[in-house]
């Protein structure tokens, strides 16, 4: 095993402890998906997904990768992108489960970071609350070009 997938190991061992510490269960299969995102860096769509874990050996109908994905998001272990209908690994390091992630999606190469200031998640999620809002998805998405693209 390489010395990254190494890393990768490790870091899903903690989302396993941190799902159980809150109820779940990281089974093998949503072990693997949430791998797969987390190897991808950027938002896939539970298609292509569903296609990785072919490439592994695993054959996925569509409900189960659907479920596995809602399972994730449930505790907070990744976020969907909705403009992109792809999910994304949530990058928040300590205890992800509960917060609102700040999506920031470039439209030209889609990439996708997650904003992780929590002084800037409450003050925003707060004015929006007290302007009669209220956000379906735990999420927003701000789209603009990356630095990258910016600079092209």
């Amino acid at each position: 095993m390489a010395q990254a997938d190494g890393a990768l190991e490790g870091v899903l061992d903690r989302l396993a402890s941190q799902c159980a510490a809150s109820g779940g269960q990281l089974t093998s299969l949503r072990r693997l998906v949430l791998g797969l995102l987390l190897r991808a860096g950027q938002p896939v769509k539970a298609y292509t997904l569903i296609e990785e874990a072919a490439g592994q050996g695993r054959r996925l109908p569509p409900s189960s990768i659907y479920r596995v994905l809602d399972f994730l998001q449930e505790h907070g272990l990744v976020h969907k992108v909705n403009s992109l209908n792809s999910f994304v690994a949530c990058s928040e390091s300590d205890g992800p489960q509960g917060h609102q992630p700040l999506l920031l999606v470039c439209p030209r190469c889609q990439k996708t970071a997650e904003v992780n200031d929590p002084d800037l998640s409450s003050m925003f999620f707060a004015r929006l609350q007290a302007l009669g809002h209220h956000v379906q998805g735990g999420s927003i998405e701000v789209h603009g070009q990356c630095q990258f693209c910016a600079g092209k």
